[in-house]
């Protein structure tokens, strides 16, 4: 995802657009074990959390099979209809 797009979702998250595409990736992602709730930032994709999609492990190191969370807040990636989840829940 490039500069714009990060920029078009942050815009959109003030504006409240795209609410229902949001409110329907975020419940998705409120049940992923990559989630973090941020003091700051909110809701993010945790990229230094890897999880194995076969059997559901987490770690907090690089494993073969495993997928890192992409570090986006959520509150801005989950309103861009081109935007996609790394573990291709959404």
């Amino acid at each position: 995802m490039g500069l714009t797009e990060i920029v078009d979702g942050h815009i959109k998250e003030l504006l409240n657009k795209e609410q229902s595409l949001y409110e329907h990736r975020i419940k998705i992602c409120r049940e992923c074990k990559l989630m973090t709730k941020d003091k700051i930032l909110g809701e993010v994709c945790d990229r230094n959390k890897w999880f194995d999609p076969k059997t559901g492990a987490l770690s907090l190191i690089q494993l073969d099979g495993y997928i890192n969370g992409c570090g986006c807040r959520m509150g801005a990636k989950a309103r861009l209809p081109e935007a996609t989840c790394p573990l291709k829940k959404w």
